[in-house]
């Protein structure tokens, strides 16, 4: 799970959701309730990693900040699977803190690039958008996102199940003695999930962010 970068959040990355079609959803409680266990849920994972913690607002809405941008691929599949088998839409922002105060950010590029992102993906009829990496870093990100997205849509709710086991528990016996299912069964619900590509997806940008927020840092 996170790592603690031990260091001043000069360059920080915001994740800003919603959920797709939520004003189809008609158990508003449940699903209330579904989005307030997330963001808790986001919130004791990602402690050491957190710039400011993940709330939930605007009805169907989860925004938090984390003070090492690497770390946003992963904190995203884990809301995600934490949500399925409802679709997160996402903007990611890589920026600069621009005020801190004793409480928190108050304010922040980061802030206002996710926002976009997150229009930008929506605009798309995408799921994942980064923003704030540069020209070049913006279009390499959005490829690897368009490629990914649709395998993400494509999961039912039984891959998104295993998935989500498989990444608390770490091994598929262990997971398929958990469903009470077949150890090959939970293999093909991973493979047929793409399990595997969009983790190495992640892997990838989670690497080019690690590169960028040095860069940043060190220039800053």
């Amino acid at each position: 799970m996170p790592t603690d970068p031990r260091r001043e959040p000069d360059i920080i990355a915001v994740v800003s959701t919603d959920v797709v079609g939520s004003r189809r959803i008609t158990d508003r409680k449940t699903f209330a309730t579904t989005m307030r266990a997330t963001v808790g849920r986001l919130n004791k994972l990602f402690a050491p990693a957190l710039a400011e913690p993940f709330v939930y607002a605007a009805g169907d809405s989860i925004e938090g900040a984390l003070i090492d941008p690497a770390q946003a691929p992963l904190c995203l599949s884990v809301m995600r699977e934490a949500l399925a088998p409802m679709h997160l839409r996402a903007g990611i922002g890589v920026g600069p803190i621009q005020q801190i105060s004793e409480v928190g950010i108050v304010s922040g590029d980061a802030f206002e690039i996710a926002h976009q992102a997150l229009k930008l993906a929506s605009h798309d009829h995408g799921l994942t958008y980064y923003l704030g990496t540069g020209a070049a870093g913006d279009i390499l990100l959005s490829a690897i996102c368009r490629l990914v997205d649709p395998l993400i849509l494509a999961r039912t709710p039984k891959q998104w199940e295993a998935i989500s086991a498989y990444r608390s528990l770490g091994h598929q016996r262990e997971v398929a003695a958990h469903l009470g299912v077949t150890r090959q069964s939970i293999g093909d619900r991973l493979n047929a999930g793409h399990y595997r590509a969009s983790e190495e997806a992640d892997a990838a940008i989670a690497t080019f962010l690690s590169h960028i927020s040095a860069g940043k840092s060190s220039v800053s």
